[in-house]
């Protein structure tokens, strides 16, 4: 049963990483679009705020494509050299993805910073123009993404599209306050709110990827709950050696050695079937990795008839840590 699960884990994963792939394909044509209008219209009306956006939308490019990149080796087949396939290449991409975008955010800011030293004539109705026509584009990019969100690079770009649509609304508004009032300071202040959005926000989703590559225990679970779950089962008196970490954002994995009151193969069995649908139906761990053993030493992960010899930090065998 368990291996039918851990099958199913896999299948829903490559339906939804190829799903995504084809739609970071239409993402990265329509950026394209956009970066091309944006450049040239800062360009022509001489707005820092729509050449700034136009450069995060390069770092959106690129970040597209390398997170292209990544779904497509995620899929590739396990090998007996790479048992666990290539489903890490998601999480790798999308922290250089957002390491890129962390960059881009802060030249936007010191951009910014430069010409709120020193404005210049914008125009403000080139500039409304320009961004409108964006922020539609932004916002179905945005749709598209936001449908995949359970792939890390989809839900990276879903973010960064979302921000990239606030940020429009944002230079619209200012576009509008230069237009009426020759203000021409509000596009260097919103190249720097638009720059520290980009900055915060990619900075937060490299993390995230930090998170996974370290191989932290994932935020959504307590290991002190499962541990009680575990613990929960008659025939279990004792869990040592607990680690939980994910490969990526959906795929969990588990290990642990527990002591057991059970005699027979069968009954060890039963035991570690139960601890396999309790994680997967409690938690959303789908590959669970179980050691049974009589009795299992207190502090570390050894058997109690290994103590003796490989133990010497145990209290079990160290009177100077007793009690």
């Amino acid at each position: 049963m368990q291996t039918q699960t851990n099958t199913e884990n896999m299948q829903a994963y490559q339906t939804v990483a190829l799903s995504s792939e084809k739609i970071i394909s239409y993402g990265i044509l329509l950026t394209f679009l956009v970066f091309l209008l944006k450049m040239i219209g800062g360009y022509l009306t001489d707005s820092l705020a729509l050449t700034s956006d136009g450069w995060h939308l390069a770092g959106d490019l690129v970040t597209l494509l390398l997170s292209w990149w990544g779904v497509k080796q995620s899929v590739k087949p396990a090998t007996k050299r790479r048992s666990f396939g290539m489903y890490r290449t998601e999480i790798l991409t999308a922290f250089l993805a957002n390491l890129i975008l962390v960059g881009v955010g802060l030249y936007i800011i010191y951009e910014g910073y430069r010409q709120y030293l020193e404005p210049h004539p914008v125009s403000g109705g080139w500039v409304f123009s320009i961004t409108l026509a964006g922020l539609v584009i932004y916002s179905i990019l945005a749709y598209l993404m936001g449908t995949k969100k359970e792939n890390m690079n989809a839900k990276s770009a879903w973010l960064h599209f979302l921000g990239d649509a606030m940020s429009s609304v944002a230079v619209l508004v200012g576009a509008t306050v230069i237009y009426f009032t020759g203000w021409y300071q509000v596009d260097a202040i919103l190249s720097v709110l638009i720059g520290l959005v980009i900055a915060v926000a990619a900075a937060r989703m490299a993390w995230d990827g930090v998170h996974i590559l370290l191989e932290f225990t994932p935020r959504q679970i307590d290991p002190e709950e499962v541990e009680q779950a575990i613990l929960s089962i008659p025939e279990v008196s004792a869990v040592t050696d607990l680690h939980i970490w994910s490969i990526t954002e959906s795929q969990i994995m588990m290990s642990c050695h527990l002591a057991v009151t059970v005699t027979t193969i069968e009954q060890g069995e039963q035991i570690i079937q139960q601890v396999q649908d309790a994680m997967w139906n409690r938690f959303g761990i789908g590959h669970p990795t179980i050691q049974l053993e009589s009795k299992s030493c207190n502090t570390c992960y050894h058997h109690e008839a290994q103590m003796q010899h490989l133990c010497s930090s145990c209290s079990a065998n160290n009177p100077i840590l007793i009690g």
